[in-house]
């Protein structure tokens, strides 16, 4: 380590333009690593906060909980598998809808519709998730109020506020010209990167569009009894498909594909650093042959050469990714709230750790040069 610091602070300039080479390239790679957690987590957030074992579909629905539609007979037969395998059930209604700002309450439905048709602007794609406001699948206020009349008051994901929504406003579910209150603001309530908007689910039922067919699309159960051969033979015979929650998450559209994408960039950054770090050390370590030479016919073992440069090649790389951690928090302070934007200790951790390590490995190309120097031609 004694050799490894010295010689960085002989050639300061030089080594100062390895690590911005590193900074850049981890600057770059935490902060798609950031945006990859980010999307995902919108994608899976409210699935997330149910905090549940398995989840039952229809058959019908290719394991997608958007395009589930249980009959009464379906739910009744869930909710017993689930209470036959020592579980409980809540029903979710899951409605992929488009929320507008009501226009006002007094506007007839023609008028509302035209202007709808001018403002297309105000138009947000949401998910409605009926719920009973008293089970496990009703999310946490954390600005505003709970629901305290469900036929009139929703619950609406902060993300909203970007869009300018705020508590005591009212929307309309566009297809229906009911009008809902917004009494609170939930967090993390996302669905496939979509704001969630929390109803009753005897008034989403009763009150939302009929056109979406609001009705039960899931029974989600609170523990994981896809393991329980009773259950597993019973969901079949009744049209449905019992599935873990991290299975749903898997057959989200799109998920699985961006995690995938993501997590090869990430990858193929990781190695692009290390061969480009693996080749400044090469050079610079032709570069200081002579050097080397003297050490060598000195007496200086080989052994302490190569752990040297190892140390050496750590430390420039620590302080790299040190740096590009640093760049990466002052970006998530400066982004817009719109940006799914979300930085994860332990994949930032694990990224370091690889970049780290991948780069030492990539320094050991240039032991061979160490270890076959001779000091009289080095010096020569």
């Amino acid at each position: 380590m004694f050799l490894a610091l010295r010689e960085i602070q002989h050639e300061p300039g030089r080594f100062a333009l390895v690590i911005s080479v590193i900074t850049l390239i981890t600057y770059l790679t935490f902060f798609l690593a950031s945006l990859a957690s980010g999307l995902a987590g919108s994608y899976r957030a409210i699935v997330d906060s149910w905090d549940a074992g398995s989840v039952m579909v229809t058959e019908a629905s290719n394991e997608n909980i958007s395009a589930s539609r249980m009959t009464s007979t379906q739910v009744i037969s869930a909710t017993s598998i689930a209470e036959d395998a020592g579980a409980d059930a809540s029903p979710l209604i899951s409605v992929a809808a488009v929320a507008q700002p009501s226009a006002g309450a007094e506007a007839g439905s023609s008028q509302r519709d035209a202007e709808n048709e001018a403002d297309d602007g105000s138009k947000t794609d949401v998910f409605a998730f009926g719920v009973d406001l008293d089970g496990p699948l009703s999310p946490t206020v954390v600005a505003g109020s709970p629901i305290t009349n469900p036929t009139t008051e929703i619950l609406a994901d902060e993300s909203l506020r970007t869009q300018g929504l705020a508590v005591g406003d009212t929307i309309r579910l566009l297809g229906s010209d009911h009008e809902w209150t917004i009494t609170g603001f939930t967090q993390d309530t996302t669905f496939q990167a979509a704001p969630v908007l929390t109803l009753d689910a005897k008034a989403l039922r009763e009150r939302g569009p009929d056109s979406l067919s609001p009705t039960t699309s899931a029974v989600v159960v609170d523990d994981d009894i896809t393991m329980d051969s009773k259950a597993a033979a019973a969901a079949p015979a009744a049209g449905l498909t019992l599935l873990t929650s991290g299975e749903l998450i898997q057959t989200l559209p799109g998920y699985s594909a961006q995690v995938l994408t993501f997590t090869l960039m990430i990858g193929a950054l990781i190695l692009v650093a290390s061969v480009v770090l693996g080749i400044f050390l090469y050079v610079l370590t032709l570069q200081k042959r002579p050097v080397l030479g003297i050490l060598r016919a000195r007496g200086m073992p080989t052994g302490y050469l190569i752990r040297s440069g190892g140390a050496q090649t750590a430390l420039l790389a620590a302080a790299g990714v040190l740096l590009g951690l640093i760049l990466t928090l002052l970006t998530s302070v400066v982004l817009p709230d719109t940006v799914p934007f979300r930085m994860s200790s332990g994949l930032n951790a694990m990224i370091a750790l690889a970049f780290i390590l991948v780069s030492v490995l990539g320094g050991l190309a240039s032991v061979r040069v160490i270890a076959r120097i001779d000091p009289v031609e080095a010096i020569s």
